[in-house]
């Protein structure tokens, strides 16, 4: 095996690790235990348990912004319609480690908040390029980022209880952008 697929193999046990016990429910020697290699070969792949945890927060939001970039041949509406899509898609087939990251994560840990906001304002970023809107007001920068952390917060309450279908999911958040695009536009029209 590649040390690229070994390396590939081991992040998709520390989802799977994570999302079921979090950080701190065992040491290292048992996380290797449980994935069926040595600890040495986690300690050499990713340091420590640390390491090895960061690792896979960063290999699920680098993810999630690899899926979320909204196709660039598509108005904007169509774009933006892909991009949530692709979005609730990955919180469907990935719920556990994402409602155990955005739910985990933020307020206890700075390190992953910042992996976590990376996504967020990329989000923000490609929305507002897509608008070609290059110097938004702070009022337009709280309504997306409010936009995004509602997409956030709801997607995660939606892994654990279900309910609702994806594309009702999409509908909803499609419409929940409208009043931050009249924002963005009377900030336009002089």
């Amino acid at each position: 095996m590649t040390t690229e697929a070994r390396r590939a193999q081991l992040l998709a046990y520390g989802r799977q690790h994570f999302a079921e016990y979090g950080y701190e429910a065992m040491p290292m020697d048992a996380i290797a235990e449980r994935a069926g290699v040595s600890k040495g070969l986690l300690y050499h792949y990713f340091g420590n348990q640390r390491g090895f945890y960061m690792e896979t927060v960063r290999a699920v939001t680098d993810e999630v912004i690899a899926i979320t970039e909204p196709p660039a041949d598509q108005p904007f509406d169509q774009a933006f319609r892909t991009m949530v899509t692709r979005f609730v898609g990955y919180v469907q087939e990935h719920g556990a480690i994402y409602t155990a990251l955005v739910r985990g994560g933020l307020g206890s840990d700075i390190e992953v908040n910042e992996l976590l906001d990376r996504v967020r304002t990329t989000t923000m970023s490609r929305i507002l390029a897509r608008l070609d809107i290059h110097q938004p007001s702070a009022l337009s920068q709280i309504a997306i980022y409010g936009w995004v952390s509602l997409v956030e917060n709801a997607c995660a309450e939606w892994a654990l209880a279900s309910g609702a279908s994806p594309d009702q999911l999409v509908d909803f958040f499609i419409s929940a952008l409208e009043p931050v695009l009249d924002i963005l536009q009377s900030e336009q029209c002089p």
